[in-house]
């Protein structure tokens, strides 16, 4: 692959990379809906706030999410359609267990 897409290599580890944590991985299959914040993460992903705030830093920090200020609270949301279209495809296959 990065012989084909060279400018593309380090993007694409990179993306995979964050994908392979479980917080990150259930934080971008939850943005897959829409738009969240901090808290609306918090109900579904057992861990506490901070350490979600720590992952979504990461995530914006490689490109994978963008963040919207409305008064006081921060949305996210994934920045590329093309990542939205490898998360669907992801969950579809964890639905055909093997």
């Amino acid at each position: 692959m990065a012989e084909e897409y060279p400018e593309n290599a380090d993007y694409i580890t990179k993306l995979l990379e964050c994908l392979s944590f479980p917080v990150r991985l259930m934080i971008i299959c939850s943005l897959v809906e829409g738009e969240k914040n901090v808290g609306n993460f918090s109900a579904k992903i057992p861990t506490t706030k901070g350490n979600i705030s720590q992952h979504l830093k990461i995530l914006e920090k490689n490109n994978i999410l963008k963040r919207r200020r409305a008064g006081n609270k921060i949305f996210y949301s994934i920045s590329n359609k093309k990542i939205v279209k490898l998360i669907k495809e992801i969950k579809k296959i964890c639905k055909e267990k093997p």
